[in-house]
């Protein structure tokens, strides 16, 4: 089986092995959440790039982070590690994804605290997240979590077929070594997202 093409630079050079794919059970789609009281530690926004796109085009997602503390916070400045999909839907039904692991010639924990960023308060950051054509399951949006030996697990959410998508997603950070613990490792708010993929 080949070598997923990673969605950044740096995935791109370090993606060494794929070591298994699976595909999982649907998850429940869960509807996009609003604080009842007081304002989300971190603040999480996501937008398509364009309301829709062909089959086989390279879906484009931007996030923005904000840190709603009157304290420093340490966001991530890329999508790997830290970016979780809720749910994905097609015309209302739940997309099932495909899990796999990867190894890397390079620690991808490190990788993960290199790309962490000081964020002021009220100051965000903006992440991007792009769907990868030739993953092992067709075009599908790529995230990623450290696996705990130096890789990560690899989760592909399939988006290569016609219709209507909406997309739930979340910000959590794991824990990494020498990064001290703060609020900001993960978000209560989810952004929603849709976009349409059409045929042809």
């Amino acid at each position: 089986m080949g070598v997923p093409r990673a969605k950044t630079a740096a995935l791109a050079c370090g993606l060494a092995l794929l070591l298994m794919v699976t595909t999982v059970g649907c998850r429940r789609s869960r509807p996009s959440s609003t604080p009842t009281s007081g304002t989300a530690t971190v603040g999480l926004t996501v937008s398509a790039g364009q309301p829709s796109y062909r089959v086989g085009e390279q879906i484009s997602l931007r996030l923005k982070l904000v840190n709603n503390r009157d304290a420093e916070c340490h966001l991530s400045r890329v999508s790997d590690g830290v970016v979780t999909v809720m749910s994905l839907t097609r015309d209302g039904t739940a997309v099932a994804p495909a899990v796999g692991g990867a190894a890397y010639y390079r620690d991808f924990t490190a990788y993960l605290i290199e790309n962490l960023v000081r964020v002021p308060p009220r100051g965000s950051v903006e992440l991007t997240l792009g769907s990868d054509p030739q993953s092992p399951v067709g075009a599908a949006l790529t995230t990623s979590a450290p696996d705990g030996r130096g890789g990560a697990t690899v989760t592909w959410w399939p988006v290569d077929q016609p219709g209507a998508y909406r997309l739930v997603l979340g910000y959590l950070r794991a824990p990494l070594r020498g990064v001290p613990a703060d609020a900001c490792a993960a978000t209560a708010e989810q952004g929603t997202v849709a976009f349409e993929v059409r045929g042809g």
